[in-house]
């Protein structure tokens, strides 16, 4: 005899849990892919990640660590990317105008190894915690740390900052 229980889930409540999933998850993963691959080409690697994940939302959400898991998906589609030849556009500046602005940090960032330009831009940049950034990036916190340290001491050393 078959003993299989059919579990029945509301549509509704399926969408709003992937719903509330993206709303949470989305910029982080998204910012951890541009500062990866660059703005065209992060964002695109964020929105195919975020597809797959909609399409199989039921077995993403299950997952222990679904955002990982994404980030992971966002990665891969973007190194296959780049594997077929593409070129990763430059970071976008939004507000050129602002007071804030440094005209050379773009340049200052292609300096960075990819991994230090990725947790500069998730932890200053977009203000997470070296302990958010390592559970997006599924590193230890400490490699976080590291990275953003030396980073940061790079782009220092190529703005001319001192402290």
């Amino acid at each position: 005899m078959n003993d299989e229980r059919v579990v029945l889930i509301d549509v509704e409540d399926e969408t709003e849990a992937f719903r509330s999933f993206f709303m949470q998850n989305e910029p982080r993963i998204r910012a951890a892919l541009v500062g990866l691959f660059g703005a065209e080409a992060g964002r695109d690697a964020a929105s195919e990640a975020f597809r797959y994940g909609w399409e199989h939302r039921m077995k993403v959400l299950a997952m222990d660590n679904p955002a990982g898991y994404l980030y992971s998906l966002g990665r891969r589609w973007g190194q296959r990317h780049l594997a077929r030849g593409r070129t990763i556009k430059g970071f976008v500046v939004v507000y050129p105008s602002s007071p804030d602005y440094e005209p050379r940090l773009a340049a200052a960032m292609s300096h960075l190894s990819m991994r230090q330009r990725q947790v500069v831009m998730l932890v200053d940049g977009y203000g997470l915690t070296h302990q958010e950034a390592a559970d997006l990036l599924g590193v230890r916190r400490s490699s976080i740390q590291n990275h953003a340290e030396r980073g940061l001491r790079k782009l220092r050393s190529q703005l001319g900052v001192t402290l």
